[in-house]
Formats: C-alpha cells, sequence, structure tokens
C-alpha cells in the first residue's frame, strides 16, 4: 500500500542533497500543507508547487533525481508564468553545481487547466549517472587543495569534485595545481603540464563543481611508468648522500640538508637541469632544480616544506627550530672558491627568511595560501 507522506517528512527529506540514482521519496496520494516549497502528488513524477523558489526546487528534484520527463502543477500561483520559468530554468541549468555541471538542456510546455497551470519539463543530460554518483564533495580551500594534491600524487589525468565554501577562481585553481606538482619533487613529468584544462560549474558562486584535466603527449599509464623508475632511482641517490652525511643530532636540520644539495650539485646554470636526479648527481642545476632537490630531501626527512609561488618565481617554506622560514633558491647555490691572496671557500648565501625580511626585499607571495613566517622570539625579546 502506498504510503502518506507527512509535511515534517518531505521536508526533511527535500533538505538533504540528491544524488545520481538515489531512491526517490515514497510516493502518496495527497498534497503537503502550503507552507512547503513543492509537494509530491499522486507519483513522484508530478509535483505541486505555489511560489518561484517552489518551482525551481521542483525542477532541483526532478535534475537530481534523474528524470528525463516531469510535470509540475503551479496551484495559486501569482507570478508571471512563463518568465518564471524561463528564470528557473536557467538558475537550475546556470547557478546551481549539479545543473550546470550535469544539464544539457531542459525545456517545457505549459497548459492551463482550470485553478493551475501544468508543467511538463524534459530534460537531457551531458554527464552519466555514474560520475554524479562519484562525486565528491570537500570544503573549502583546504579541501580543494587536498583534491588537487590527490589528483596529482595518485597520477591521475582528471578530477572531478564539488566544492563548497570556495570562491576562488580559474587563476587561484591554476596556482594550486602549480603548487600541488612543484610538492611531488619525485613526479617529474608533473612539474611542466603544459595542457591542463580547469572548468568550474558554475563559474561564480561558493558552492560549485571543479573539473580539472591533465593532457598528456602519451597515456596517464606510460606516464606513471617513467615517474615510478625516475622516483626508485632519485630514492636511491638521496639516500646515498644523505648515509654519507648523517646528521648531528637526531634528525637533519635545514641547514645540513641545504648542505647536502650544495655539495652535490654542479655550478648553478640558467640553462642547468630542473631535475632533482641529476642535481644530486652532480650535474649543472637550475635554482628549479635545486629547489627540488632541497624539497625531496627535506621530505625524505620529515622536515615540512611546500612551494611558494610568487612574483619573483618560486621558492620554500619549510619548518626550523624557530618556527617556518622562507628557504631561496639563492640559498642553495653551490659555493666557489674565490682567491683572497689563497683560495678559500666563500659564504654560501643567506639561506632562511621571515615574511618580514623578504617583504623588505620586495618579494610578494599569496600569504593566505601558506603559513606564517614569524620570529617569535625577536618579538617576545622586544615585547619583554
Amino acid at each position: 500500500m502506498k504510503k502518506r507522506i507527512s509535511a515534517l517528512l518531505l521536508a526533511l527529506a527535500l533538505a538533504l542533497p540528491l544524488s545520481g540514482c538515489t531512491a526517490m521519496l515514497e510516493r502518496g496520494h495527497e498534497t503537503v500543507s502550503t507552507h512547503v516549497d513543492y509537494a509530491v502528488m499522486e507519483d513522484d513524477s508530478v509535483l505541486r508547487a505555489e511560489s518561484y523558489q517552489g518551482l525551481v526546487n521542483a525542477i532541483l528534484y526532478f535534475v537530481n533525481g534523474r528524470y528525463i520527463r516531469g510535470t509540475i502543477r503551479l496551484y495559486n500561483y501569482t507570478g508571471d508564468v512563463e518568465g518564471d520559468l524561463a528564470n528557473a530554468r536557467d538558475e537550475v541549468m546556470y547557478e546551481d553545481p549539479l545543473g550546470a555541471f550535469s544539464v544539457r538542456s531542459l525545456s517545457y510546455d505549459t497548459t492551463r487547466i482550470l485553478t493551475y497551470y501544468e508543467v511538463e519539463l524534459r530534460i537531457s543530460y551531458s554527464r552519466s549517472s555514474r560520475e554524479l554518483e562519484e562525486l565528491r564533495e570537500v570544503m573549502g580551500l583546504a579541501g580543494v587543495r587536498q583534491e588537487l594534491s590527490r589528483l596529482v600524487t595518485e597520477q591521475r589525468d582528471s578530477a572531478v569534485f564539488l566544492a563548497s565554501y570556495f570562491s576562488g577562481d580559474q587563476a587561484l585553481l591554476e596556482t594550486l595545481l602549480d603548487l600541488a606538482c612543484s610538492s611531488a619533487p619525485e613526479l617529474y613529468r608533473h612539474h611542466d603540464i603544459r595542457q591542463a584544462s580547469i572548468a568550474l560549474y558554475p563559474e561564480a558562486g561558493t558552492r560549485r563543481v571543479i573539473e580539472v584535466k591533465l593532457g598528456w603527449s602519451q597515456s596517464v599509464d606510460a606516464v606513471a611508468e617513467e615517474e615510478k623508475s625516475y622516483a626508485q632511482q632519485l630514492e636511491g641517490a638521496a639516500a646515498a648522500l644523505l648515509e654519507a652525511a648523517p646528521a648531528a643530532g637526531a634528525g637533519y636540520t635545514v641547514e645540513e640538508l641545504a648542505a647536502i644539495v650544495r655539495e652535490a650539485s654542479g655550478p648553478r646554470s640558467p640553462d642547468g637541469t630542473d631535475l632533482a636526479l641529476d642535481v644530486l648527481a652532480g650535474e649543472p642545476a637550475s635554482d628549479f632544480g635545486l629547489l627540488m632537490a632541497m624539497e625531496y630531501l627535506c621530505l625524505q626527512c620529515s622536515v615540512e616544506v611546500e612551494p611558494v609561488s610568487g612574483q619573483a618565481g618560486l621558492w620554500l617554506i619549510v619548518s626550523t627550530a624557530g618556527g617556518y622560514r622562507h628557504l631561496l633558491p639563492s640559498g642553495l647555490w653551490p659555493v666557489e672558491a674565490e682567491e683572497v691572496g689563497e683560495e678559500e671557500p666563500a659564504e654560501p648565501e643567506k639561506l632562511l627568511y621571515t615574511d618580514q625580511e623578504l617583504t623588505e626585499l620586495g618579494y610578494t607571495w599569496p600569504n593566505a595560501l601558506h603559513p606564517a613566517c614569524e620570529d617569535y622570539a625577536a618579538q617576545e625579546d622586544a615585547g619583554g
């Protein structure tokens, strides 16, 4: 026997997000009280609405349920039916995340029947039910960064997810993707992705579907196999260098790891290698290559590290005993002997900087994406 749907049960059910092929609400013979935006009538393909918001929500009900047809009956409707239908269709197709992502077309016909208007909907989709079922929801900037990190570290060629409480634009997503790629120094093919595409559904708002695709000149499996071989070689090279230069204390300091990079690298060259493995093997190194080598050693030694992309290029933020610090590539340049009567080693460039020191040098970077690099000990001394 079909069950009646109470107003409370229906309101609770409609407050939950519907996705994929989720089971529909149980059918009922009667409508619910008029304060609800819309109601299921004699079967779940016929809905009743009495307001513009009820009309929008009714269309979303059909879209989220993957219906290809549906009927909406507008009772006691005082608005402009045709105008409101056009606006509601646009709202669903261009402002709702799942609608913008999955609806290819949405058309309708209206008929006046005594005391109500009957709207017949026809909906076609550009995405499969499986694609919607697999759509993960993440929260805020941190959730978006985590998904992009998974895309890179799992060596996939695409990622699609629903981001809530995130208002960033495509430019920010491109920056976050570059940072995610630079955060995996062993995945060298990911450091130069020239055909990445990013789409947002809709483009603006705080709740959107984000789709990222990485274009490769060969299959993603071939790329993964290349990077696997490279990662194994890099791990071996780093292990040999760390064994030859053991830490003075319980664990390596940032300064000790930087010294290993300087000693292992060949001369700095703008045309030098960008690969951490080649840097650690003594080849001429670019600034990027030096940073990737340093980042890899930090990761191997459990030193917290992350790349930073600013107007001056790429550098690192590392965790030290005194807090987070900026590490510029110039601090990793190999030290060359200089003539001062007799050969003496030159001093390396300054390695670590606070936010204030770097700002005074004219550097800018997206502060909100990175931890603060503050000299708290100096602040306490000044305050004391």
